[in-house]
């Protein structure tokens, strides 16, 4: 007889350990893939904030380049 309540309780133990593994399983996917979609939200960010810089630095080279600022650079320097 008390054989029948540790075979039941070892039973018992197994299938909430076994559930709690997959809980967990489960849990750590879903975290895994909230990150993956915060760093592509930050990659994202990171893109536009790199393409404004470059329009940026075409818009000065446009203007360090241009015969009117090289004329004014000179007349400084003499």
């Amino acid at each position: 007889m008390e054989n029948d309540y540790v075979i039941f309780a070892l039973v018992v133990l197994l299938v909430i350990g076994s559930t709690a593994t997959e809980l967990f399983k489960s849990y750590l996917k879903t975290k895994a893939q909230t990150r993956n979609k915060d760093n592509d939200s930050a990659v994202a960010e990171l893109k536009q904030e790199n393409n404004q810089l470059r329009e940026r630095i075409q818009v000065l080279e446009k203007i360090v380049t241009e015969d009117s600022h090289q004329l004014k650079t000179e007349i400084n320097r003499l």
